[in-house]
């Protein structure tokens, strides 16, 4: 049976306080630009683009859990022992920038960070494209791909601040994003990025056929321990682009002979290409 891993609750009040936060600006400026696309009737829609706002986020939370429910329990009868799962693991890779995955999955084979969706219909998927089938046409949707990529990327910039430069090498190939449908009708998809299954049951046997062991299970433990106890940016001093006066982002090279080494690259990229070593990094 899979162990789970808890966010303590002070911690997960401050995300969830700092999420409400975003939603609310998010709501407003959904707001304001009812009002700007629609000059005359705009302060009479308003409220009413509000109100429906609201409701098209509290239907999203209620399918999200019965999507999540299905999955952590089929992960409890099924995974064994050694591998562990959190289930809306918040994480934090800079200030104010973070992600709420809906379960991570933590075992010899390697991290598998899941998007699950309690969609229902018929969907068309190609590469990063979705389309919902709406009566009698296909329209576009939005893509839980590039939500899954998104997440990926947050999640290697929040792990590389705590782990060390070869156990993050060692990791970082071997953390997969996977988009799981829990009540789709029917779905085809092509060319995608992202594993797509469908249902909770297949879920477990997709992790369960990764047969490969690349982790220890002190490894696990301590991958674990920082999702529950340093789901935080690590505070740290970046420095300041020379040319743009922005802080800079770390990064991590992606190809050529620092491959996997961390950097820091202006926020502006690709118009600025201003870099600076991370002294840890190329120690």
């Amino acid at each position: 049976m899979a162990r789970l891993i808890r966010q303590p609750d002070t911690i997960r009040q401050d995300f969830y306080t700092r999420i409400q936060s975003k939603i609310q600006r998010e709501k407003e400026a959904h707001q304001q630009r009812v009002m700007r696309e629609i000059p005359f009737l705009g302060d009479i829609l308003s409220p009413c683009a509000g109100f429906m706002f609201d409701i098209d986020q509290i239907t999203s939370s209620i399918k999200g859990d019965i999507g999540e429910r299905h999955v952590l329990n089929a992960a409890v009868r099924r995974l064994p022992h050694s591998w562990l799962v959190a289930q809306d693991a918040i994480i934090e890779s800079q200030p104010e920038r973070f992600a709420q995955i809906d379960h991570v999955f933590i075992g010899p084979p390697g991290v598998f960070l899941i998007e699950t969706k309690a969609w229902q219909g018929s969907y068309l998927v190609h590469g990063s494209e979705w389309r919902r089938r709406d009566r009698y046409r296909w329209v576009a949707c939005s893509s839980p791909t590039r939500q899954s990529a998104y997440h990926t990327t947050m999640w290697l910039a929040w792990m590389q601040q705590y782990v060390s430069v070869s156990l993050f090498q060692k990791i970082a190939p071997h953390v997969h994003p996977v988009i799981t449908l829990t009540h789709v009708d029917w779905i085809r998809a092509t060319s995608t990025p992202v594993p797509i299954v469908v249902g909770a049951e297949r879920l477990m046997n997709y992790l369960l056929s990764q047969t490969q062991e690349v982790l220890q299970e002190s490894e696990i433990e301590e991958i674990a321990r920082l999702i529950a106890l340093y789901p935080r940016c690590k505070e740290q001093k970046s420095p300041v682009c020379p040319k743009c006066n922005r802080i800079m982002v770390l990064r991590v090279a992606k190809k050529g002979v620092f491959q996997g080494k961390r950097f820091y690259g202006c926020p502006n990229y690709p118009h600025c290409r201003e870099v600076c070593d991370d002294s840890e990094s190329f120690r």
